[in-house]
């Protein structure tokens, strides 16, 4: 299997299911904060077209990166049934969650709206109902005031932060906070954890053809480029 994976500048690791949740199990049992990033096709654009490079180096630095859509595998040249269904799927969302609810590690959730914060909280609710959530925080609520955050976060004592802050919001809190949050993982979920609720129909297809269609152009366009 193609270990890694050289698109828009960057190098992903593409590791297997097992691997991936071997990194996180790992990570549980580290007493410094590790990074688990999803991306997805929207996010990838997002760092892509940053002017920062500091986003483009988190993202490659993170300790492990899952891909959320089986399209960006295909444009990397992967073409591995089981690697695409375990992104089509979300598989290692469903299993890390069920892992963590079994292990009773105790969660925090983070966004940046209140909005984002009750959707997650009803897809976990939903489907985990015996995950341990110990906080949770909008930034909405005070946009100014990101120490505050850090404090909320750091007094809960969580294991896990789970986060669906937008790209590049995330990453650039990351670079400036890393160092200062008393956790074990932080998995970033990104703005598009409500794909895990959609059902596959005639408008889930639709969606996923477009956001293709913008992700392939961007793809080509950069390539041209280099």
């Amino acid at each position: 299997m193609i270990k890694q994976i050289q698109l828009l500048g960057m190098t992903i690791p593409n590791y297997s299911l097992r691997e991936e949740l071997q990194l996180a199990q790992d990570a549980l049992r580290d007493e410094r904060l590790r990074l688990l990033l999803t991306v997805s096709m929207q996010s990838l654009i997002k760092v892509s077209s940053s002017e920062s490079p500091q986003i483009k180096e988190c993202v490659e630095q993170a300790d492990l990166v899952v891909v959320e859509d089986p399209e960006i595998l295909s444009v990397a040249g992967i073409n591995s049934s089981q690697r695409i269904r375990e992104a089509e799927d979300h598989l290692f969302f469903t299993e890390l969650l069920k892992r963590l609810q079994r292990g009773q590690q105790q969660v925090y959730l983070v966004a940046s709206k209140n909005a984002a914060l009750e959707k997650i909280q009803e897809i976990l609710r939903e489907r985990y109902e015996k995950l341990h959530i110990v906080g949770q925080y909008s930034i909405e609520d005070y946009p100014d005031d990101l120490d505050r955050m850090i404090n909320e976060i750091n007094s809960a004592a969580p294991d896990v932060i789970i986060s669906v802050m937008p790209t590049p919001q995330q990453e650039e809190f990351l670079v400036a906070n890393r160092s200062k949050l008393l956790a074990k993982l932080w998995y970033g979920l990104g703005e598009n954890y409500g794909l895990l609720m959609e059902k596959k129909g005639f408008g889930w297809r639709m969606k996923r053809l477009i956001h293709f269609g913008r992700f392939k152009m961007h793809v080509n366009h950069y390539e041209e480029r280099e």
